[in-house]
């Protein structure tokens, strides 16, 4: 009695894999990446509206969208870290994803918004911006600024293993790309190519709209239930545990991060309720332990070999 006792109590606490100090740490992260991104905006909006240029425009609302995407992560980040309660016992995991589609949507509809204007620039055959050193300057510095946010944000989702931060540094790797557009559009109509800063400002508006593409189809799919747990892994930790004969009917949810388990395994039907439920718990201890995102393991024991198996 006093084995199984202990076996029962060593079961992990149901709760995510990375704790509160970590949490604080990514929403530093993303603070710190705000106040970068409301700069670049204020000096590419700033300039755009300044010369006119619909391209370097386009990439000051990219920066707005980007300034977005930080406070968004920081209050989702927060309220995704809140422990289970009784209207969220699985907890609040999705609110993160949740907030990820939204903010999607929203990036979504600025591409389609810029992209409108910079066709009609384009058919209107509109007058090429005003060139002079202060833009250079303002799209090289705010260059420099994107492939310094791009690199800290990487490294630092590394080190705190965020999907957040490592989705929002790959998009930050966007700006770059846009940037450089925006310099090859602006030195084109430094040249006197008229169409050029029409046809730079829609290059941005495909970059923006692959980008909230990207993020409403990656994050959907956990909205709609998408196995998140690796089947095969899960089935061979299982069938590992003594006394454990089979297993079926295993499925997976939840987030990349927050892993919710249920299955059915078989074991000696003469085993007792107490016995039955020490190796449920036995399976549930050794699933966390093999994968730290599992967060919960629900096991229905059955016996072996029962024609109900197949109902």
């Amino acid at each position: 009695m006093q084995e199984h006792t202990q076996a029962v109590s060593e079961k992990p606490s149901r709760v995510a894999p990375h704790g509160p100090e970590r949490d604080v740490a990514v929403r530093r992260v993303l603070i710190i990446e705000l106040f970068l991104n409301l700069l670049v905006a204020a000096a590419k909006g700033g300039y755009g509206l300044m010369t006119g240029s619909l391209t370097i425009t386009a990439d000051a609302m990219h920066s707005v969208v980007d300034a977005g995407a930080n406070i968004l992560g920081i209050f989702v980040l927060k309220q995704s870290s809140e422990s289970p309660d009784s209207k969220h016992p699985y907890g609040h995991h999705k609110f993160e994803v949740l907030g990820a589609v939204g903010l999607g949507l929203a990036i979504g509809t600025v591409g389609v918004n810029l992209g409108l204007e910079s066709v009609r620039d384009i058919l209107a055959g509109g007058e090429p911006p005003e060139t002079e050193l202060l833009g250079v300057v303002v799209i090289v510095g705010t260059l420099l600024v994107n492939i310094f946010v791009a690199t800290y944000e990487a490294r630092k989702a590394r080190e705190l293993e965020s999907k957040y931060l490592e989705a929002d540094a790959a998009h930050t790797a966007s700006d770059v790309l846009v940037t450089l557009a925006v310099l090859v559009s602006y030195g084109a109509s430094h040249i006197g190519i008229d169409w050029a800063d029409g046809v730079g400002a829609l290059l941005v508006t495909i970059v923006i709209l692959r980008v909230a593409w990207g993020v409403i189809s990656s994050n959907l799919s956990v909205l709609v239930d998408v196995v998140q747990g690796d089947v095969e892994r899960i089935e061979a930790v299982t069938m590992a545990q003594p006394g454990v004969e089979g297993c079926h009917r295993i499925r997976s949810h939840g987030t990349p991060d927050a892993i919710i388990v249920d299955l059915h395994a078989h074991a000696d039907g003469d085993l007792s309720l107490h016995e039955s439920h020490v190796l449920a718990h036995r399976i549930e201890n050794a699933l966390y332990e093999d994968d730290a995102r599992i967060v919960d393991v629900t096991v229905h024991m059955e016996p072996a070999g029962d024609p109900i198996d197949h109902l």
